[in-house]
């Protein structure tokens, strides 16, 4: 918008000067008829003037006479013939035409350029505000006004996504997830365009996470694998499907990424529901933990195994300190990656860690307990440990 202003007016003061051009040379034309061609003749007619009266030689005095006449007949000429170039009317009619032209062709690539439906929306940012209960009618202004802008510019990635919030609001989840399917066509990888385009999915399809849904979900995750709703929900379609090891995955990856202790609670007792079902002679390190005294509320509980002495764990889980005392089972269905897992180590340590902080690193002040080394044949008969936490 700023790029075509601009060149409007620089083809506006284009035209401009071929306009004012003719006005131009015709003040220094009727300048110079004052200036020093009118001068020199001056000049020349008071020194024929003055001869007559100086007493001179006559014939000196003719042969004077004659040699500035003939100056003088030469000026009158030159000047008779610049005022006859200075009239010719097809120069003058060219420079009208063309500046006419001009300003035209700068019109016009000022009406091609600008957006003139951009004002329109201005402001449409508040429907992410307006209450869909309280606010109904404006957001059908607002509704009205986004689909007047998109019908002409149907590439405008932002109004797409704030039609797609309006029509959401407004109890219409299939339109508003076309909405967001445009917009993510329009803009790629955006985490929030994703969301929103698998929120409208699922509640236009009764909660059903279909396969297009589902191909949507695991792309949230590729760019954001922390993203605790996503892991539930996945994890959840894949338990209804009966694909019953990777949804207790995606279920300890969701209770490891949540932030309040109530949410974990939550996830853990459905994630010992998906062990109940699982099979109980399955390879694991059964974890019974306690602690001697009630620790802080915002404490929580890392248990990990990993290789004796320190390094990368092979199994992690974690758990709210407010869950005291509780079981833990570490086996691949926890494991860190794909890469990584505790069915491939010949030894390894457990390590159950309360922190005050909840912080992943190890801190001072930190009630730490430590298995003796273990080994797969541990592993594969399920081996039960007792940790006992305690202060120091």
């Amino acid at each position: 918008m700023m790029i075509s202003s601009l060149g409007y007016i620089g083809l506006a003061l284009l035209a401009l000067i071929f306009l004012l051009l003719p006005l131009l040379r015709r003040g220094a034309s009727e300048a110079g008829e004052h200036g020093p061609d009118k001068a020199h003749r001056q000049w020349y007619r008071q020194r024929l003037q003055e001869l007559d009266q100086e007493a001179v030689d006559p014939q000196a005095r003719e042969s004077l006479q004659q040699e500035l006449a003939a100056v003088l007949l030469a000026e009158d000429d030159m000047a008779k013939t610049r005022q006859t170039a200075r009239n010719i009317p097809i120069a003058k009619g060219w420079v009208w035409i063309t500046s006419a032209l001009v300003l035209g062709l700068s019109a016009l690539v000022y009406n091609s350029q600008s957006d003139s439906g951009l004002p329109l929306v201005q402001g449409a940012e508040i429907v992410l505000s307006l209450d869909e209960t309280l606010q109904s009618e404006e957001l059908r202004v607002w509704q009205e006004r986004l689909q007047a802008r998109l019908a002409d510019a149907p590439e405008d990635a932002k109004s797409w996504y704030l039609f797609g919030h309006v029509q959401l609001k407004l109890g219409l989840p299939e339109d508003a997830a076309q909405a967001f399917a445009k917009t993510d066509a329009l803009v790629g990888s955006d985490v929030s365009v994703k969301f929103y385009w698998l929120q409208a999915r699922l509640l236009a399809g009764n909660g059903e996470l279909n396969a297009v849904s589902e191909s949507i979900a695991n792309d949230i995750l590729a760019l954001d694998p922390n993203n605790g709703p996503v892991l539930e929900l996945l994890s959840v379609s894949m338990m209804q499907r009966g694909e019953l090891a990777d949804a207790v995955k995606l279920m300890n990856r969701a209770l490891n990424a949540a932030v309040s202790a109530e949410r974990q609670i939550g996830l853990a007792g459905a994630m010992r529901v998906l062990r109940g079902r699982l099979d109980a002679s399955a390879p694991h390190v059964e974890v019974a933990i306690a602690a001697s005294e009630p620790p802080a509320p915002e404490a929580t509980v890392f248990v990990v195994a990993r290789p004796p002495g320190g390094g990368m764990p092979y199994a992690a889980v974690r758990r709210p300190a407010a869950m005291l005392p509780f079981t833990v089972l570490l086996d691949d269905l926890v494991g860190m990656s794909e890469q990584r897992l505790l069915s491939s180590a010949e030894t390894f340590e457990v390590v159950v860690r309360l922190s005050r902080s909840g912080s992943v690193q190890a801190q001072s002040g930190d009630w730490v307990w430590r298995s003796e080394p273990l080994d797969l044949q541990d592993y594969e008969s399920g081996k039960k440990l007792q940790a006992a936490l305690a202060p120091g």
